[in-house]
């Protein structure tokens, strides 16, 4: 399996804000299901569109750590905007969330 897939190499600020959701969840599942499946939706495609740059080659004159912070804030902000709309792991985690 690729390394840049497994959710442990995502960031350690990604790591605690899934553990805030699990715990929200745990307290109240029902007030918080929703939410927190849009927004770990959210982390995913914030993930996925990380992952998916990362295999892009590096070799040109704009690879700096500049291009790099805007490029990864650029990333989250399209995550944000394509989960609004959602990509149908929603329901799916809902669905995981209230058994």
């Amino acid at each position: 399996m690729n390394d840049n897939l497994l959710l442990s190499n995502i960031s350690d600020y990604s790591v605690q804000f899934i553990n805030e959701l699990k715990y929200q969840v745990r307290i109240n599942p029902k007030k918080h299901a929703l939410q927190t499946a849009k927004e770990v939706e959210g982390v995913f495609i914030q993930v996925l569109l990380k992952s998916m740059r990362s295999s892009l080659l590096k070799d040109n004159l704009l690879d700096n750590n500049q291009s790099r912070l805007y490029t990864d804030i650029y990333d989250q902000q399209l995550s944000q905007e394509i989960s609004k709309k959602g990509i149908g792991l929603t329901d799916i985690i809902l669905k995981q969330i209230e058994k």
